[in-house]
């Protein structure tokens, strides 16, 4: 969300790899589409909050995740946050925790490796909250350390960063230059540690092309003009339609960009040779309140339209709702309304329709 805050399965794996494999994949996604088994290998839930909750509410909150169909949890391996200072200090014990409690629960992870330390950012961007990394080499290198330490505990997902079209995540400005040569090499670090890992493109926001803002098709257009094919065994993405519903067409609209739109983001990656590549949703909501707030009823509704959308689309690999409890209650704040439980621990309408939907 624009807010500060499993491997595929074997017949995907083929079809990616073994060109010419891909009637059989496209066979499984249609007998998938006939028996009504999902294509989706995660229904999650975006919570950068989690690891800041005690280990007893940590595990209360997963136990109510599981209990309504969710299977995996998308939170960030803050680089600033495990070595604020220096290249050769570390400090991993609340993602430890986290990642634990995660495990414990019977739930996967999804870690965004993102947060650039100021030591370890662009000039211009040190004292930003989210600056670009200085060295593409260096941030491979922090993406090593990550996978080395959470593939042996179960972690197979790593996204690599979050947003990067969006200025208040990649600043001084976005560059899809930097992005991609950021992206290739961290895949090829994680993937020496474990050749099994699964990597996704950091998720693109969507909208319009403004001030240093990438439109994500424009966004992704660069990065395959420099090399990111190959480089991300799904392409993430953020397709926020609100104040629209997904089924509503509009050109500005996330869920329109992923296939309406001409281009769309499928349609660039089906021209670079990417049509067996899924998509993953690493986060979608609506915020109940606030000044941008659709209501509880909208609210979930747009949730319930996004699931259903992606149930019947073969080429979304997976789905994480954003977020799971409301950060507050200040009506002139957008970001504290998108939790599927209000800040007082109350179920919306959102969090009945989720239920529903992942049954």
């Amino acid at each position: 969300m624009i807010s500060n805050s499993r491997p595929r399965t074997v017949v995907t794996v083929l079809a990616t790899t073994v060109m010419g494999l891909t009637v059989i994949f496209l066979s499984a996604q249609l007998i998938r589409l006939v028996t009504g088994q999902s294509h989706l290998t995660s229904f999650g839930v975006a919570d950068p909050d989690l690891i800041d909750a005690t280990v007893p509410v940590q595990m209360s909150q997963l136990a109510m995740m599981k209990s309504i169909g969710i299977t995996s949890v998308r939170l960030d391996a803050d680089w600033a946050g495990v070595q604020p200072r220096d290249p050769e200090t570390f400090d991993w014990k609340p993602l430890d925790q986290v990642v634990h409690s995660v495990r414990a629960a019977g739930l996967s992870v999804d870690l965004i490796i993102d947060g650039c330390p100021p030591w370890a950012a662009v000039p211009a961007a040190r004292d930003d909250l989210s600056p670009q990394p200085a060295s593409a080499v260096q941030y491979a290198t922090w993406a090593a350390h990550v996978a080395a330490r959470y593939s042996p505990r179960g972690v197979r997902l790593f996204e690599i960063w979050n947003e990067p079209n969006h200025s208040t995540f990649w600043q001084p400005a976005p560059n899809p230059v930097a992005y991609t040569q950021d992206l290739i090499a961290a895949y090829s670090a994680i993937k020496k540690v474990d050749a099994s890992a699964f990597i996704i493109s950091g998720g693109l926001a969507p909208g319009p092309t403004y001030g240093s803002n990438y439109n994500p098709v424009t966004f992704l257009e660069a990065m395959y003009a420099h090399g990111a094919k190959g480089s991300f065994d799904a392409l993430g993405f953020h397709p926020y339609s609100y104040p629209a519903l997904p089924d509503t067409y509009r050109a500005w609209s996330g869920w329109s960009q992923m296939d309406q739109t001409n281009p769309s983001l499928r349609s660039v990656m089906t021209s670079n040779g990417d049509a067996g590549r899924p998509i993953w949703i690493t986060e979608f909501g609506a915020p109940s309140s606030g000044p941008n707030g659709v209501g509880d009823t909208a609210q979930a509704t747009a949730l319930q339209q996004a699931i259903t959308g992606a149930k019947r689309m073969p080429w979304i690999g997976a789905f994480y709702v954003y977020t799971w409890q409301d950060d507050g209650t200040n009506p002139r704040n957008t970001e504290d309304w998108f939790g599927l439980l209000t800040a007082a621990g109350s179920p919306k309408p959102a969090y009945n329709q989720i239920s529903a939907a992942l049954k």
